[in-house]
């Protein structure tokens, strides 16, 4: 059996991209995994434990300690995967992103001249030594071992303001974000396995996901509604062989592991592209310039009112820094 966990960070800010991300593993049955793996969702239980959470309790700007425990989690995985840990944000992306490729296109076709999502900056962002990394690294390793369980990986996808505000233009943003969700089930269904479980954060407020599943890539399975409540949504869906059973979940992260590491994931990715953001226009404009976050908030409204006349400078295209919607 395959599990796979999903969810979307920024969804609902006016700068910077929409991440969405999986993580996959493979297991003999259904079983909680922070407890077979060693790892607390309570902060609270660091640096004792690896911590794997929703994303929002960690990576939050009024808490360094609570940044690196989010990094430290992130990394150890990336290390368990790829054995080695990235020196900056396009290694870092250039192992995990399905459409990474896209970018020099998307880039072009906007017609900016200078790209602040893509600034030139170090990683970790807050972790002050990697010593500690492979170390966990290594104990995910023999507990997985241990288990005979097997992390199958991770993949994510990046939409920037360009390509977010292009796809907006034709179809609701929940359902250009369901469309994601699908690309990544899709890839990871081509695994020979039979069967798998698929939990994924809810979309919005969106509790009907039928009409998706019969309009997307995955129309070709039959699709039999489970449930729909106000906690969860779920559906059967049949090809062939395979069975797959996905549920769209209240608050996923705090109840499923996969959906919680995917959290942190596509948080991490987000808060990497915001800092380069940050970092682009101190650097270019006014370093007395305070970071934001990106969302709808004064701090964020304020930071792009101080930068029109830079961007107009540096020729940059609205659409590439601002969403529509």
């Amino acid at each position: 059996m395959i599990i796979i966990g999903i969810d979307e960070n920024g969804y609902g800010p006016i700068l910077g991209p929409l991440i969405i991300t999986a993580t996959a593993f493979k297991v003999k049955k259904r079983e909680d995994l922070w407890h077979i793996l060693n790892i607390s969702k309570n902060p609270d239980d660091y640096p004792e434990k690896l911590i794997v959470t929703d994303s929002k309790k960690l990576f939050s700007r009024s808490s360094f300690r609570r940044c690196q425990m989010g990094e430290l989690a992130v990394s150890a995985f990336f290390y368990l995967l790829f054995k080695t840990l990235p020196k900056n944000p396009d290694r870092f992306l250039s192992k995990v992103l399905l459409n990474f490729s896209l970018f020099p296109q998307l880039c072009e076709k906007s017609k900016s001249k200078y790209r602040p999502c893509w600034e030139e900056i170090s990683l970790p962002l807050w972790l002050k030594q990697k010593k500690g990394i492979a170390e966990e690294a290594g104990k995910l390793k023999e507990r997985l071992k241990k288990e005979r369980i097997e992390f199958l990986g991770l993949k994510a996808l990046f939409l920037c303001p360009f390509q977010f505000n292009k796809l907006t233009n034709d179809e609701s943003k929940s359902y250009i974000n369901y469309l994601q969700f699908e690309k990544l089930i899709s890839y990871f269904l081509r695994k020979k396995e039979k069967e798998f479980l698929i939990f994924a954060d809810r979309i919005g407020g969106q509790r009907r996901y039928l009409p998706f599943l019969k309009e997307g890539s995955l129309k070709n399975w039959r699709c039999q509604t489970l449930e729909e409540s106000i906690e969860v949504s779920s559906y059967k869906l049949n090809l062939k062989e395979k069975i797959a059973v996905i549920f769209f979940l209240q608050n996923g992260e705090e109840k499923e592991f996969p959906v919680a590491l995917s959290s942190l994931f596509g948080k991490y990715i987000r808060e990497i592209s915001i800092e380069r953001i940050n970092r682009f226009f101190q650097r270019y404009g006014d370093q007395r310039l305070k970071s934001v976050s990106g969302y709808r908030d004064p701090l964020t409204k304020d930071f792009i009112k101080r930068t029109i006349s830079l961007r107009k400078r540096l020729k940059i295209n609205k659409e590439c820094f601002l969403r529509n919607v």
